[in-house]
């Protein structure tokens, strides 16, 4: 103990005011000696808390939350990915329906792989945010946590609030033996994080009626159309087409709300010329701000539906009818066979999904 105490002093072996005949320690001494210590091994355990993989990529996920994951770029490309061992569970930034940012990561692996990429996960979120409350429920063989500070809440289906937890893991065993993993951490700087509506003091006389929801109480009339559209470019549409009305255009049986117009015309697929189908609808808006607020929107819902494996991707380009400068948010199906379309141009947003096949 005395040589480490030294190896860590400012003052030299040889100072002989510190010392006693006998080698004894006097009472200054004795009180650096616990401060000395921990000059020198705490900075060696904090070094230490973090010496996997998966701990330094969460750590990274954590603290690019608190900038409301900037550092990772339009599309989250920049980002890391969580790696336990052989299980890899690909990670891509997200918005929910309230435009909150969030770092989703997922996959679909064998059980045991999962159980293990769950125990590893929740073992080095709470060795990295030991202060935080780990709200963890376990039916069956399924796994569902909410961490965050103490008195936190589990967020909405509609996205979170201030005092809601900002993140969440969980584990679902599927009937083919896999299991599936979601991790994903909200941001915690988001301009819309805002404080959740609060409740009426006095309950309507006559309760309004709740949209209809054919499935699952998360999904309102735009996301059950916004689904049999997406699902109808396997067959370039046919389920929800109704009749020709222009030439080659062609009316539906969907319109998505709000829309002025939906309608279904061919496309083509420059540079090759390849020839598909696309579902078109309009949004003209009051305002460019109004425009801007519907495109983040429709973003949302449309990741709400598309596959965990679409990369998406955000630029500008030039409108091809008014040659203006317009903002493009684009999720491709892997290998390029069927994308869905944002676009943003001045007051107006248009939703474009291409069929290729």
């Amino acid at each position: 103990m005395l040589g480490h105490t030294l190896l860590c002093s400012p003052y030299k072996a040889d100072s002989r005011p510190h010392f006693v005949k006998g080698m004894r320690l006097n009472k200054t001494a004795v009180r650096l000696i616990p401060l000395l210590l921990c000059c020198c091994i705490v900075p060696i355990a904090a070094l230490g808390q973090c010496a996997n993989p998966l701990c330094q990529n969460l750590k990274n996920i954590l603290d690019a939350a608190i900038t409301d994951f900037r550092e990772y770029g339009p599309d989250g490309a920049a980002g890391p990915e969580l790696s336990v061992n052989d299980t890899k569970l690909p990670c891509k930034k997200m918005a929910w329906a309230n435009n909150v940012l969030m770092y989703m990561c997922y996959a679909q692996v064998p059980l045991a792989r999962g159980q293990s990429a769950y125990e590893s996960t929740l073992a080095a979120l709470k060795s990295l945010q030991p202060d935080w409350h780990f709200q963890v429920s376990s039916p069956d063989e399924d796994h569902f946590v909410y961490a965050g500070p103490p008195d936190c809440v589990n967020p909405p289906n509609d996205g979170p609030y201030i005092g809601q937890c900002p993140l969440h893991l969980q584990t679902v065993k599927q009937p083919d033996g896999t299991m599936k993993v979601h991790f994903w951490m909200n941001s915690l700087s988001s301009p819309y994080l805002v404080k959740p509506r609060a409740a009426p003091t006095v309950a309507p006389k006559t309760a309004p009626k709740a949209a209809p929801k054919a499935e699952g109480s998360d999904c309102d009339d735009f996301c059950q159309n916004f689904k049999k559209v997406f699902a109808a470019r396997m067959n370039s549409f046919e389920d929800v087409r109704l009749a020709k009305t222009n030439g080659e255009t062609t009316d539906t049986t969907v319109k998505l709300a709000g829309a002025k117009e939906c309608i279904i015309k061919p496309a083509t697929k420059p540079p090759s010329s390849e020839a598909g189908t696309e579902f078109v609808c309009y949004w003209p808006e009051a305002s460019g701000a109004e425009a801007e607020t519907r495109f983040r929107d429709l973003i949302a819902r449309a990741q709400a539906v598309i596959p965990l494996d679409w990369p998406t991707h955000q630029d500008s380009e030039l409108d091809e009818r008014t040659g203006s400068k317009s903002t493009k948010w684009e999720a491709v199906e892997p290998g390029g066979k069927n994308d869905v379309r944002i676009y943003l141009s001045g007051d107006a947003v248009g939703l474009h999904i291409m069929s290729w096949r």
